[in-house]
């Protein structure tokens, strides 16, 4: 999954990917920030959002949704990966 921030000022920390599961608060699993999030072997207990956390030094912001995309991944079987995306991975910050 690939995290691409859009902000003035243009430089992004990437602080975390976070997993959770549809309908619950509780993060499954938390991945160091970066700006590609690689997952290999996947089963079904990787299904679920996937949101990515960006700063880029501005405190405030009128944007609600600022530093924070989501996309769903959705494992079915072995082999079949669908993603729908939330307005992911469009940041204004």
């Amino acid at each position: 999954m690939r995290c691409e921030a859009q902000g003035v000022p243009d430089r992004y920390t990437y602080i975390t990917w976070e997993h959770r599961w549809p309908g619950h608060a509780l993060v499954l699993r938390s991945y160091p920030g970066s700006e590609v999030l690689h997952l290999n072997n996947l089963t079904y207990e990787y299904s679920g959002f996937y949101t990515c956390r960006v700063e880029n030094g501005v405190g405030v912001s009128w944007n609600p949704g600022a530093g924070a995309g989501q996309a769903y991944l959705l494992v079915e079987g072995t082999l079949s990966i669908t993603m729908i995306y939330d307005n992911v991975f469009d940041f204004l910050i």
